[in-house]
């Protein structure tokens, strides 16, 4: 009986947490699981190091050699759909290394523009004979990648007006990316996937068997005339509705109360209802028992309908979610008992003056 309860409440958990692992990896993967080279930061990129053993690399390089722009990345900004302008996110720049003697792409961000420039001013200046060379520069940090379509074409273009021969590949220093990603958001997408993962994790391992084993224990214990036989006779004989089971004498399942036995002798309202999450609605049983508190269930309207079918046969019990009783309950227990439950019990309505429940089902439901 324990098994099979704890197996009904564990199953969604285990789904879902499940899914929000399934989750938190796909959010890794979609940044190359590049968050690891973000931790272990960059590596220089020395004069004796190849770039092609160095390519896919997160690595760190100074700029001190600009020649100037090849490429603006730009973005639109829209506002309800209608375009109000364009703005400039990135920048591309042919950069000269001096320990290579070659020409390699560097990407920046926009605001870097003006130190970038000046040392693009210097450079030419000290050509020119009107100055040295910078001797420090600007350190981009960023994946070493080959330089593909558009980009290509336009850093050749470019770079053809300073060459006679341009090379027909060239690498590129994305600054502030790696493996394609702005590092900023492979920090947020890792540590959501992290968060997301670890609460799959925390469903997976939470056990619900010593909850549902302890709150039979405890009922058994606060009603000695019952036995555990007669609970797993009749469990036996429920009909199981979703992670409940309706027997004759007793429903089973952790309602949201979190008790797993409820003697039906002490259930006097049984009715559908709906719960706004979100944008969705979820269905549920409530359940409103003779002290007047009320526990519910996640059950679809067609299980909850058996559920209901189930307790009619007991005679006791009012069913459905008609208004009327709402209101005969908001008027005091004693009239709602006065429905069902004392003329199946053969009790006198006057006999017992119950005050009105705590809990309103209609502010519940």
């Amino acid at each position: 009986m324990v098994k099979k309860m704890t197996w009904a409440v564990r199953t969604p958990q285990i789904c879902l947490g499940f899914v929000l692992l399934v989750i938190g990896y796909v959010m890794f993967a979609m940044t190359n699981f590049s968050v690891f080279d973000a931790i272990k930061g960059p590596v220089e990129l020395t004069a004796e190091m190849s770039l092609q053993e160095m390519e896919g690399q997160y690595v760190s390089y100074e700029v001190k050699y600009p020649l100037g722009t090849y490429m603006e990345e730009t973005v639109t900004k829209k506002v309800n759909g209608v375009s109000t302008g364009t703005s400039r996110s990135r920048l591309g720049y042919i950069v000269y290394d001096e320990n290579r003697e070659d020409f390699l792409a560097v990407e920046c961000a926009v605001k870097q523009e003006d130190e970038m420039e000046d040392l693009a001013d210097q450079f030419w200046a000290a050509l020119d004979g009107q100055g040295d060379v910078a001797e420090t520069g600007i350190v981009i940090k960023g994946s070493l990648e080959l330089l593909m379509g558009e980009d290509l074409r336009y850093y050749k273009k470019n770079l053809g007006s300073v060459l006679d021969e341009v090379p027909e590949s060239a690498y590129v220093i994305t600054g502030g990316k790696i493996k394609g990603d702005k590092i900023g958001e492979i920090y947020g997408f890792s540590a959501l996937g992290v968060v997301i993962a670890v609460l799959g994790i925390a469903l997976l391992a939470k056990s619900s068997s010593k909850e549902i084993s302890r709150s039979v224990a405890a009922y058994l214990a606060a009603n000695p005339q019952f036995k555990a036989e007669e609970l797993e006779q009749d469990f036996a004989e429920a009909v199981k509705l979703g992670s409940i089971w309706v027997g004759k004498r007793w429903t089973f399942g952790m309602l949201s109360d979190k008790i797993a036995v409820h003697n039906n002798d002490s259930i006097i309202w049984v009715y559908p209802y709906s719960e706004r999450s979100g944008k969705n609605t979820i269905s549920k049983m409530g359940v409103v028992f003779l002290d007047g508190s009320f526990a519910s269930a996640i059950l679809s309207g067609g299980r909850t309908k058996k559920a209901m079918a189930e307790y009619d046969r007991l005679g006791h019990i009012v069913t459905g979610n008609d208004m009327s009783y709402r209101n005969t309950l908001a008027g005091g227990l004693s009239e709602f008992l006065a429905l069902k439950y004392y003329p199946a019990k053969g009790m006198s309505a006057a006999a017992t003056q119950e005050p009105a429940p705590e809990t309103d089902p209609e502010q519940e439901a």
